[in-house]
């Protein structure tokens, strides 16, 4: 794009989830900066399109069709990276899912498969990344995409809810223990974006209406605007930041909003 800085040429990045929402939002920006890209996700047909659109740009880019809650297809991944570009630089989750429904009827399967792609699936990527990066010895940058969830809850969101405030966990203890060798782990926490995972809300309007309330910017995020942050925290322009949570949510987390429309005029 032009205009766009240049802060990744020269670089390779990993992102999983890139085939549709932020992560295809996250690739596209990457790619508009410079860098070379390895995009995850288990949808092939969405995947080779994304791929297809970024090749059409001139960008540099191979597509790896797998499930991040499989080690091996995560360290295959990575490993794409390192046999076609030379390192990997930069890792940026993004792959999840969720299911909502009541705390009593929570299944066993229900927890494995969202605990199994939203939390062990960052702890692949971000391990297998890191032996990497070390293998690599130019340090690296990582970010986890947590949620608001993390840390204001949704009834009925169990799964996802503990999923995301583990995730979180993850981010703080590998930032400690990859500082010293120059790899740098953060964590946004999105708000509610214009995505798939969220349309049940963001496209019915009887749903969305509760959700705008608590925002006071009064709108959803479009992906694009989150992806811009990940990206920024993958820079050299961050270059002192990590173990960071940023949250990215119109304010929405902020406070408690007062009942009605808060940018009434108040009454004589």
């Amino acid at each position: 794009m032009s205009g766009s800085p240049q802060r990744f040429v020269g670089k390779t990045a990993l992102v999983t989830g890139a085939a549709q929402g932020l992560g295809r939002a996250v690739a596209r920006r990457f790619a508009q900066e410079g860098a070379r890209l390895v995009l995850f996700d288990i949808e092939a047909d969405p995947l080779a399109a994304t791929v297809a659109e970024l090749r059409r740009s001139g960008t540099e880019v191979e597509p790896v069709v797998g499930d991040v809650s499989e080690r091996a297809q995560i360290r295959s991944a990575v490993e794409v990276a390192e046999r076609r570009f030379g390192k990997l630089d930069i890792a940026v989750q993004v792959a999840g899912i969720t299911d909502f429904v009541p705390f009593v009827d929570v299944t066993d399967e229900s927890w494995d498969r969202i605990l199994g792609v939203n939390l062990r699936g960052t702890w692949y990527l971000v391990q297998e990344s890191a032996r990497a990066m070390i293998r690599g010895g130019t340090g690296g940058a990582m970010v986890v995409t947590s949620s608001t969830n993390a840390f204001q809850p949704e009834v009925g969101g169990l799964c996802y809810n503990t999923s995301k405030a583990g995730q979180i966990s993850i981010m703080q203890t590998a930032a400690m223990e990859l500082a010293e060798h120059g790899i740098r782990v953060n964590a946004v926490a999105p708000g509610i974006m214009k995505t798939r995972l969220a349309a049940f809300v963001t496209e019915h309007p009887e749903n969305a209406q509760p959700f705008l309330d608590r925002i006071p910017m009064r709108r959803f995020a479009d992906p694009a605007e989150v992806a811009a942050p990940i990206v920024w925290m993958c820079s050299d322009d961050a270059s002192y930041l990590t173990g960071e949570l940023m949250i990215v949510d119109g304010a929405m987390t902020v406070g408690l909003p007062l009942p009605g429309d808060v940018n009434a005029p108040a009454p004589a």
